[in-house]
């Protein structure tokens, strides 16, 4: 209680000092003591909260104003947007084949090497197989005599027809057939022994050299061994992506693509989507699509890794903002507008995105002025000073 009338006294008797204070200045006067001797230590600490208060007046009086945050605003336009998905994918060739021997034999000849370019129909390879050509003498000397044969039997049962019945004439005929049919299979072995070319392309495998012992290609175990060389034709190229479930249902014949690869930097392919499974693979609920790119100039190579930027779909007269004016926080999406000179946090809801614009389906109208530059300096409610962006 005495603490509290202390600062009472104090407090009055500061504004009896500073009334005093003021009218002796005024008479030009020498200042008096306001309080008895006893009362010093009292008058003392109420010139200190005197002094103390003024102080504190004088800072409110003085504190300088917060400028306004310069910041530049677009306003939302409305558009067209195109919403793109990108994917990896792998370059393969057009037709691919590895060549094998489909009969047992030497390797005679090889007439092409790693990077030729043939033709269809040209003869790549040649397979010495002499036993093959001894069985074809033999079937060609059994195919003739069967002939002969028949033809003999024939004559026969025309000028006797009683001493030649016609069971003797049937087998003689079908013998013939068997001996020639046996020919037949013999020559179209021996055509094997000619390798030649299933569709015009590049060379880009070669598995033996000439002298080397190939097996014939009958059986899964012997086809690695038996293969001789391999044909790429990849003037048209295939793209294999696999894309992800949730963006399958998009996915339609003849959509536009981009296609990019790390080893050609600066150089877009275009191309459509050709073909695509419709059903997902089980284990990566990814669907199979392919993409056919021309390249005349043999610039893609099978085996690269390609960058494929496929439009899945677009939306006229869709109301844009720049990407660079959202705010992420989270899961939401907010930008600032500036109404009444200050910097308001507005939330919305977007749609489409092609990295560059962002479509605003709900939360600002086109009338509204949004900040784009200077965002990161403001913060909601702030005043701030804005110039239209150009």
């Amino acid at each position: 209680m005495r603490k509290k009338a202390l600062h009472k006294r104090c407090r009055a008797s500061a504004s009896l000092a500073l009334l005093e204070f003021g009218r002796r200045s005024a008479c030009q006067t020498n200042l008096r003591p306001l309080c008895p001797l006893r009362d010093w230590p009292e008058v003392t600490l109420c010139w200190c909260l005197l002094a103390s208060a003024v102080l504190q007046t004088g800072c409110e009086w003085f504190r300088p104003q917060t400028p306004a945050t310069p910041v530049q605003t677009i306003h939302p336009k409305r558009s067209e947007i195109v919403r793109r998905v990108t994917l990896p994918g792998n370059v393969m060739a057009y037709q691919e084949a590895t060549l094998y021997a489909k009969v047992a034999g030497y390797l005679k000849t090889i007439n092409v090497d790693k990077g030729d370019t043939v033709k269809e129909g040209d003869t790549l390879a040649e397979i010495e197989a002499p036993e093959m050509e001894a069985d074809l003498v033999k079937a060609r000397a059994e195919a003739e005599a069967a002939q002969i044969d028949y033809k003999r039997v024939t004559e026969a049962q025309k000028k006797a027809s009683d001493l030649v019945v016609p069971q003797t004439v049937d087998a003689a005929r079908a013998k013939s057939g068997v001996a020639v049919a046996g020919l037949q299979r013999i020559e179209t072995l021996l055509s094997y022994a000619k390798i030649t070319a299933p569709f015009s392309g590049v060379i880009t495998k070669r598995w033996v050299d000439p002298g080397a012992l190939i097996p014939a290609a009958t059986s899964s175990s012997a086809a690695k061994s038996a293969a001789v060389l391999t044909l790429m034709d990849f003037t048209t190229v295939r793209i294999d992506v696999a894309v992800p479930d949730t963006e399958a249902p998009f996915v339609k014949k003849d959509l536009p693509v981009k296609v990019t690869v790390d080893e050609l930097p600066g150089r877009t392919f275009q191309g459509a989507i050709t073909r695509f499974s419709y059903a997902l693979d089980e284990s990566t609920k990814t669907m199979a699509t392919e993409i056919e790119i021309s390249n005349s100039d043999l610039a893609l190579r099978p085996g690269m890794w390609a960058s494929v930027e496929i439009e899945l779909q677009k939306k006229e007269n869709a109301l844009l903002v720049p990407a660079e004016a959202l705010v992420t926080e989270k899961d939401k999406m907010s930008v600032f507008v500036v109404r009444d000179r200050k910097a308001v946090k507005v939330p919305v809801v977007t749609g489409f995105d092609d990295g560059a614009s962002v479509e605003i389906l709900k939360g600002c109208g086109p009338t509204e002025a949004i900040i784009v530059a200077g965002k990161q300096s403001v913060t909601d409610g702030q005043k701030v000073q804005a110039t239209e962006s150009k």
